[in-house]
Formats: structure tokens, sequence, C-alpha cells
């Protein structure tokens, strides 16, 4: 059997461990530069309030019902969702256990037989919230991640139903049930497209899917097809995967207000360049390709559209953020027009070589080995007393996201707390 843990509203329920009185009232987390709705409150789900509604076009009806309205706080969702995955990967053996995204993590109970599993999964529940100031989470159980999924929107579906927050899908007769009631687009991998044209082919429950044919699935759905009838069977075709090194590393921003100051964007494109470093350095990889691009607001196209960007081969590998800001710069400067409003920038570093199989040009200066030992000592010290404290000197310091409703309680939570570097970003 697997497990889904699945973290309940979750940027929500982070807010709501810094201000406990945002308890059974409606409350909204938004986007980068708090332009749409990403997390909501069961509150807020109730006004109708959809999932990435524009922020702007909801101002009324949160001023009409009282809805309180948070900027994303990225630190703090990473620094709990670290938390919750250390506690639910206590309960099960080394690599049990996948890290699904931000809040979501499936478990592998295979040799759990002889346990309670209801219980287990309550004891992962109990202490989660107990240690985590009450943060919520649900936990569905069958016999494949596919119907893991299933199982955890039921429990999180019907709350009044499953109070403990814990649905074990474990006989045919629950799954059975399931499939009749769940609706296709809500089927883990198929998507708006692939759901549309289910619909269109009389397919528009999970269980008239399980009734077609393997040669109908095959021909509409691929070998992915199969795979997932087989799932809804109970027959595991997923197996867990522990995250991989990256292939490639972007960082990239739309701004909250549009940039005309050269040096205001510049400083941005080479602060993206050293946060690609340092990822870069986290994973022991350089990179022998760097990439820059900017581009103006395409919503406002009267004030002049422009975009541009291209890539350079760097002379050897590196995950120096000297070197590497140094470059987007000098990319930067190659693209960037005047007259412009700037909305958004990135970069994007690609080509990975492993920092222990530098190959090193004989006829270019190798810089890598004087900075990397004071680029692993800025890390660590801004692992230990929080991000960006140490710097180089051509970043401001200033947040990278625009985000203007900060609470008083997350400020001094800033204060009082350093937060670890976190296996997510934000972007």
């Amino acid at each position: 059997m697997y497990a889904l843990l699945d973290c309940n509203n979750f940027f929500v329920s982070c807010e709501r461990t810094l201000d406990s009185t945002l308890e059974s009232k409606p409350v909204v987390v938004l986007s980068n530069n708090d332009g749409c709705v990403v997390s909501r409150s069961n509150e807020a789900k109730a006004l109708g309030i959809p999932m990435g509604a524009p922020a702007f076009k909801y101002k009324d009806l949160f001023a009409e019902h009282g809805v309180k309205v948070f900027s994303a706080k990225f630190e703090l969702y990473n620094f709990y969702s670290q938390k919750v995955m250390k506690i639910a990967k206590s309960f099960v053996p080394d690599n049990a256990y996948e890290v699904y995204s931000i809040d979501e993590l499936f478990l592998d109970f295979h040799g759990f037989r002889y346990f309670d599993l209801n219980t287990y999964c309550r004891n992962i529940r109990d202490k989660i919230k107990n240690k985590l100031k009450g943060l919520p989470v649900s936990i569905g159980v069958a016999p494949t991640k596919t119907l893991c999924k299933i199982a955890n929107h039921i429990v999180k579906k019907e709350t009044a139903k499953y109070p403990d927050g814990v649905y074990i899908m474990d006989t045919k007769e629950k799954i059975e049930e399931a499939l009749r009631n769940l609706d296709i687009g809500d089927v883990w991998g198929i998507g708006r497209k692939l759901s549309a044209k289910m619909r269109d082919n009389g397919v528009f429950k999970a269980w008239d899917l399980f009734q077609k044919p393997e040669m109908w699935v095959r021909k509409v759905m691929g070998i992915h097809g199969v795979r997932m009838i087989n799932e809804l069977k109970g027959i595991p075709q997923l197996e867990l995967g522990l995250p991989s090194d990256k292939k490639s590393i972007m960082v990239s921003r739309s701004f909250m207000k549009m940039i005309t100051d050269k040096k205001e964007l510049a400083e941005r494109v080479e602060t993206f360049a050293i946060y690609c470093a340092e990822k870069l350095r986290k994973q022991n990889s350089c990179c022998r390709v760097i990439s820059v691009f900017v581009q103006t607001n395409r919503f406002r196209k009267e004030l002049g559209e422009y975009k541009d960007g291209f890539s350079i081969i760097l002379p050897n590998p590196s995950s120096s953020s000297i070197v590497l800001a140094k470059y987007a710069h000098s990319i930067f400067e190659a693209i960037y027009k005047e007259g412009f409003h700037y909305k958004k920038a990135g970069v994007m570093v690609s080509d990975f070589v492993p920092d222990t199989e530098r190959l090193i040009n004989l006829f270019e200066k190798d810089v890598d080995a004087k900075h990397i030992p004071i680029m692993k000592a800025i890390d660590k010290l801004n692992s230990k007393y929080g991000k960006d404290k140490i710097r180089l000197g051509g970043m401001s310091g200033q947040n990278t996201y625009g985000r203007a409703a900060l609470s008083p309680e997350y400020e001094e939570f800033l204060k009082n707390n350093i937060l670890p570097e976190a296996n997510y970003r934000f972007h």
C-alpha cells in the first residue's frame, strides 16, 4: 500500500500558524507580485473565489466579506514544508518516500502488512499537528499512487465523513465507488485538453474510462493511458522516485512595477545569476552555458514592445556567483535597449557537469579555483544566519518578489527565526 500525505490549503494553513485569529475566517494568499489567488481557505472557497482569480477583480468582494488577503511568504512555506516532510519520513524506512511537491509526499507502506494503517496514519497526522501549531494534513491510502490521489481527494472533500483526515481505499468495492463518483477531470494525469477529449467520447467519470477497452485507451492515450488504467485497477505502475539533479536552472521574475532604470534592471539580472550559482553549488554542479532575457509588458502595448535574449558558452564550467554575475551582466548590456518599460527578466544556466569533473580550457584563466572557497563560506553563513545575509556588493539585498501585503506577525517572525535554505524556490 502507498499513502499520499497532502497539507490542507497549505499556504493559508501556514498563515494561521502566525495568527490564530484567522481560524474560521475567509483567507486568501496571493502569488508573486500579489497578482492572483494561489491558496484559499474553505471559507474563501465558499464565497466563490476561484483558484487563480486576479486579485484586482475581487477587491470589492474581499472588502464586502472581510476576506483577509496576504502576500505569499515563500520562506515560511518552505520552512513548514521541510518540517512536515521530516516528520512524515520518520514513519517509513529510508528511501520509502517521494516528495511530490511542496505540500505533498508519497509514503511506501509495503511491508506494513500487520500494522493498523488507519491508526498509524492518524499518528502521523497528530504528530504534525501537535509539532507544527495545528497545521492540518490529509492522508489517502491505496494500492497505487493514482488511487492514493483519489483517496486523498475523497478525504479532503468529505471532511465530515472522515474527521480524522485519513481514508484507506483497500477493497474492490471502495475503489469502484470512488471511480463512479470521480469526475474524469479530477483523475491524476488527465489535464484540461485530454479531459475535453474524453467528454467528447462519452467519458465523464473515471468509471467510464475504466470500462473502455484497452485498444481504445491505447489509441487515445497511448501507453500512458494503459498504465493509468492498471493503476486504477490497483496494479502499481508508478514507482516512488527520488529527486534528481536538475538539467537546467532558471530564475526569473515578473516585476511588481515596470522598470525603466537600466541600473536597477541590471542589478536584478545579476542577482538572478547569483541565485542560479547558489543552486548549482547546492547540487555540486557547474554550468557551461548561461542565458539572459528581458521583456516588456505584453499587456501594455501602448508603452512599446520589446523582448530579447541570448546565450553564451563559458570558457570554463563555473558555479561561481562572481563569474556568472559578470557574464549575465555582459549579456544584459548587449540586449538592453533604452526607452522601454521592462516587466520581466530571467537568467538560465544549462549544460551541467559535476564540479569534480571540470575540464579546464588551457588557453583561458580559471578563476573558479579562487572563488569557490569564498562561495562555500558565503553559502555556509547564509545557511546558518538566513538567506542573503552575506551577499556580493552588486546585490541590493531587496526582495526579488513584490509583496505588499506582508503581515506584522510575519515581520516579527522573520526577526526572531532563522529559516534554513529550503528545497523549493518559487519562480
